[in-house]
């Protein structure tokens, strides 16, 4: 695994903080929202890069896309 981007963490930091708060996970636009950043397709790399690693689960097709697989 590789190291995360200090923006990676905080994006992976505030959907634990949501699943742990509402026992569901967030949508793209409220991960965007939690983090700061204005774009979807920013957020969309972001959890891409977090697929990637093994770290998060996508489904398509569903808002609440995500599923978190291994804690970093």
């Amino acid at each position: 695994m590789h190291k995360l981007s200090a923006r990676q963490q905080i994006v992976l930091e505030a959907i634990k903080l949501f699943m742990a708060t509402n026992h569901y996970p967030p949508t793209v636009r409220e991960i965007a929202e939690m983090v700061g950043v204005t774009s979807t397709n920013t957020v969309l790399e972001y959890l891409e890069r977090l697929r990637r690693e093994g770290l998060v689960s996508l489904e398509e097709g569903n808002p609440r896309i995500l599923k978190i697989i291994h804690s970093a």
